[in-house]
């Protein structure tokens, strides 16, 4: 398994420093380092036409954006401005801001220069380089650099950020005012306050360097989430003699006569991902037309059926409410139970009701609002700001917090995937393909890892490889024609899933 460390600011700005007093690394040699790999990985998408806007604080991020700015100037670029906003300065910035002076690179000072100048300094910019303020934010940013970042976030300019967006931090609400960013370098590791679903997208093209921080101050960095790098699933092959009641049996509960369509969905994609068998139970006036269009899925109602003879169950795509009393029995089979849509929402009703029942191993998919209806039912004084203004730290704090009263993995879906477990760090998944966004794709998601949760008897496992065979067939589904629907999608899990057979 493939995994990236994600890491908590502070824990960065520790290497940096031990840098400098452990491995005797001048803090203007690691300064012009940083400065040279941004600059490197950046000037491919430059043209020396462009006009360039350097936002540059007085801390040691600041002083990153004046060596960027320099190798730009080295490089034929003359279209350029210097802002500054600081008068507090760190030594190393005040070093790199005398050789900017040296250079006669045009500078201004944010705080003296009225509305029309600042609007003027925007107009015609290509790109704006953030160099405000780093990793060592605590708060969201005074007023004038709030006006500042604003200003620089309404203009038509592509943006790069320094080592993080400015305003974006481990404790700073991400409803804080902050840089939105087309590409961010970040330096030494990756961070996690990058990877909030509201801040990852403010991150653009994350691309990872090394100022010279020397490898075994690194490797002593914790990791306080990981970020898959892993986009192949993985599963053992079928053997030869498999068959139809070896490959598992999965029962799905779902369906309704307000959503006919979702248990349908996952049905054939439990198929696609290699169950043998799939029975769905569903309601009286839905039966006619689920036993009709699905003649692989045996159809049933459900009137106290015994369960023992399925691997898993899937229940919710579908559903509808008033479920609760059912979900009970589910979970009183103990059998493996991958809990989705309608399903998350009833027991979030029991949990509510001060009723949790006891269940065996169990997979939530929430997307973020049925996050949010989770955390309420769970720990409603700590609820209300749940991926929406709340903070990286507290976020991911959540995440485990969830999973771990439910003794539970969840499978949470937004613009990333987040697999949180007990005892085990939250794994990202970061798919970079918005077509996935799209009616039924959960349910698509939720059959395949009842399927493999069937057949490998373990939710973690079913979780990540479940996620990863989800992100390919989008992946394939989008090569060949674009933008689909989830009856397209499930046309690829059976690929996905064949490729991912070791």
């Amino acid at each position: 398994m493939i995994m990236k460390r994600l890491v908590r600011s502070l824990d960065v700005a520790a290497i940096d420093a031990k840098a400098q007093s452990v491995a005797k690394i001048p803090a203007l040699c690691l300064m012009e380092s940083a400065g040279l790999q941004i600059y490197q990985k950046w000037k491919s998408q430059l043209d020396t036409s462009n006009r360039l806007v350097f936002l540059c604080g007085g801390g040691n991020n600041g002083g990153d954006a004046l060596v960027v700015a320099r190798y730009a100037y080295n490089d034929g670029f003359r279209n350029m401005v210097l802002v500054y906003t600081s008068s507090h300065l760190s030594p190393s910035c005040e070093v790199q801001r005398s050789i900017a002076k040296a250079y006669k690179i045009p500078q201004v000072d944010w705080d003296t220069v009225d509305e029309s100048g600042r609007h003027a300094l925007f107009e015609h910019a290509s790109w704006i380089v953030d160099g405000l303020v780093g990793t060592g934010l605590r708060g969201p940013l005074k007023e004038s650099m709030q006006v500042l970042v604003s200003q620089a976030n309404m203009s038509p300019a592509k943006r790069l950020a320094i080592d993080i967006p400015s305003a974006i931090g481990d404790d700073v609400p991400v409803s804080s005012v902050h840089i939105h960013a087309d590409m961010t370098v970040t330096m030494g590791h990756e961070k996690l306050a990058m990877y909030h679903p509201i801040s990852r997208a403010s991150c653009g093209r994350i691309v990872l360097v090394n100022p010279s921080f020397p490898p075994f101050l690194l490797d002593q960095c914790t990791a306080a989430a990981q970020l898959c790098e892993r986009v192949s699933p993985s599963l053992p092959s079928l053997a030869e003699h498999e068959y139809k009641n070896s490959r598992g049996h999965v029962a799905i509960f779902g369906g309704s006569s307000l959503y006919s369509g979702a248990g349908r969905l996952s049905s054939r994609s439990a198929f696609a991902s290699r169950a043998g068998l799939v029975t769905m139970f569903c309601d009286k006036e839905v039966y006619p037309v689920a036993s009709a269009e699905s003649p692989s899925v045996m159809v049933q109602v459900y009137a106290g059926q015994t369960l023992s003879r399925f691997d898993a169950i899937l229940a919710g795509p579908g559903w509808g409410e008033g479920r609760e009393a059912l979900l009970e029995t589910l979970f009183a089979s103990k059998l493996p139970v991958v809990l989705d849509a309608d399903g998350i929402r009833a027991y979030a009703s029991l949990l509510k009701g001060g009723k949790p029942p006891v269940h065996g191993p169990l997979i939530l998919t929430p997307h973020i609002g049925e996050l949010r209806l989770l955390a309420q039912s769970l720990f409603p004084e700590d609820a209300h700001d749940v991926a929406k203004s709340d903070t990286p730290s507290t976020f991911f704090q959540v995440l485990e917090r969830i999973a771990t009263h439910l003794q539970a993995t969840l499978v949470v879906k937004s613009q990333l995937v987040y697999i949180a477990s007990v005892g085990k760090q939250t794994v990202v998944v970061e798919g970079n393909n918005p077509s996935l966004g799209v009616a039924g794709s959960g349910d698509v998601l939720s059959g395949i890892l009842v399927a493999l949760l069937a057949k490998l008897k373990d939710c973690d496992q079913a979780a990540l490889e479940g996620t990863l065979i989800h992100q390919r067939a989008g992946s394939l589904a989008a090569a060949q024609y674009g933008y689909y629907d989830s009856e397209t999608l499930i046309s690829f899990v059976g690929r996905a899933t064949q490729e991912a057979e070791v």
